[in-house]
């Protein structure tokens, strides 16, 4: 196909295809690293707001509820004495300033119907207890919007069971909150449920693309200057130096023997001419030769 064109075409046609092979792995190339970059972004943002969580969890566990259980053993106060409770609470502060994040501590058996785990979350919760995770993240579309999301089992402790075991163990109080049908039957090492943080990915991935268009654009914009310095070069150093060496080969083949081939550059194309110019006088001098 590339023999029956000029070269001049035949430069555009390479330089074109060079290209479209450029854009294409351009494209796939930078979309994989925005990916990676947009994976790197919300893995910052759900390991901050788990570090907060959890340092408000540990807290309470080692600096608030022995001491209230100690000094009010009978006094009811979940917020500051359990686990769950404390982190369903913080997560709705913690919601109040970022609304678009969800944060979840739920469970297939919990006491509060609020926190019960739906079908995916119930999945990972048996994937932690069978052991087929220690932890769990990805990109998940939820409720139609697309979330990267974290997860991390919640196991049941002794502090767990005084609430958990049964019903007439756990404190009056919550019996008569939540009553007796859920929320019971944990033992010690349970993976009971699991803490659960999504974090919207529409405006990154929306961040993601412009980047990924500027990228575009810049080796588009790089590639077209690319194009027409090259095809400027090629036109004067060796296309229209062919076109007059055949310009003055046609007519020297008419009988015209005045015309001269004559080169401006110092290259191949000079030696071509130059050698035409030989070929034309040893033509003229036979020519002559045979005349006589």
């Amino acid at each position: 196909m590339l023999s029956n064109l000029t070269i001049r075409k035949r430069i555009v046609v390479i330089l074109a295809s060079v290209y479209l092979i450029s854009l294409v792995i351009a494209i796939l190339g930078g979309y994989f690293v925005l990916k990676q970059e947009t994976t790197r972004e919300a893995l910052e943002k759900t390991e901050l707001f788990t570090a907060v969580m959890s340092a408000n969890q540990l807290y309470m566990a080692h600096n608030v509820r022995p001491v209230i259980q100690d000094k009010l053993p009978d006094f009811y106060f979940p917020e500051a004495t359990v686990g769950i409770q404390m982190l369903v609470e913080t997560a709705e502060l913690i919601q109040e300033k970022y609304p678009e994040y969800i944060f979840k501590v739920i469970s297939p058996n919990p006491h509060n119907p609020e926190n019960l785990s739906d079908n995916f979350e119930n999945r990972i919760i048996k994937g932690f207890a069978s052991g087929e995770y220690l932890d769990w993240e990805g990109f998940i579309e939820k409720d139609g919007k697309n979330y990267y999301t974290t997860a991390v089992p919640i196991e049941a402790r002794s502090g767990c069971i005084s609430c958990h075991s049964t019903p007439d163990a756990a404190p009056s109080e919550m019996v008569d909150e939540y009553g007796t049908e859920s929320g019971y039957g944990y033992e010690i090492g349970d993976i009971v449920g699991a803490r659960f943080i999504y974090v919207p990915t529409e405006k990154t991935m929306e961040q993601t693309r412009k980047k990924l268009l500027v990228v575009i654009a810049t080796l588009s914009a790089l590639c077209l200057i690319a194009f027409l310095l090259i095809d400027g070069v090629i036109v004067r150093s060796v296309v229209r130096p062919l076109e007059e060496l055949t310009a003055v080969a046609t007519d020297i083949s008419k009988g015209n023997m005045n015309r001269e081939f004559e080169v401006k550059s110092n290259d191949e194309i000079k030696a071509l001419a130059e050698a035409f110019n030989r070929m034309k006088i040893s033509l003229s001098k036979a020519i002559n030769i045979i005349k006589k």
